[in-house]
């Protein structure tokens, strides 16, 4: 596997991170709610990260979830922002099946990121994780589901999800074709540029 392929990049971030706070995997895992098989297949950058996974880890390790993902997207501030379409500057961020467009700006005192997401499809789910917040995802085309406690919920386009990210979830695209949908969740993905944190 390349040194430059992002699954890898954050793998050995994650296991940097732990090892300069003295945690074991199990540690690690007990604090972020994933099993320790996943988390050591993480770090070696064999199985990737969704983004509600990244949150979690980043929660249980006391760092901006940019801190696993490096330098990349990082953008400059501004009072407002105007996203095209095809700016090769915008943000992009692939963590497994999932390639995500940052679409928000680094505003102050900024309160939400909206991505822009494409999911593949999968044999398996996501994994299952909860972390603090909320969430909600507009389907734009193609299929995904939700996995939660109690329900299983499908969403065709056109359809939407709201939910408390507490609540165990997992997503999986089961259908022929990429999902593409608009995800919003209420703190900033990325650090901003300037240092401070969201």
């Amino acid at each position: 596997m390349p040194d430059h392929d992002p699954a890898r990049q954050v793998g050995a971030a994650i296991k940097r991170l732990r090892s300069e706070r003295g945690l074991t995997l199990r540690e690690l895992a007990e604090r972020c709610g994933l099993s320790p098989g996943f988390l050591s297949l993480a770090e070696r950058g064999v199985n990737a990260i969704s983004l509600t996974s990244l949150f979690a880890i980043a929660g249980a390790l006391d760092v901006d979830a940019v801190d696993l993902l490096g330098a990349a997207g990082k953008r400059s501030r501004a009072e407002y922002a105007v996203s095209r379409h095809d700016d090769p500057r915008a943000a992009r961020v692939v963590l497994g099946e999932r390639e995500h467009r940052v679409l928000t700006a680094d505003l102050p005192d900024q309160r939400i990121e909206v991505l822009a997401t494409k999911v593949r499809p999968t044999d398996q789910p996501s994994p299952v994780t909860q972390h603090d917040g909320e969430e909600f995802c507009y389907v734009l085309n193609g299929e995904l589901t939700f996995l939660l406690q109690d329900e299983t919920v499908v969403l065709a386009a056109g359809d939407s999800i709201h939910f408390k990210s507490t609540t165990p979830h997992a997503v999986h695209n089961q259908g022929d074709v990429v999902a593409e949908v608009l995800w919003t969740v209420d703190r900033p993905l990325l650090r901003r540029s300037d240092g401070t944190t969201c």
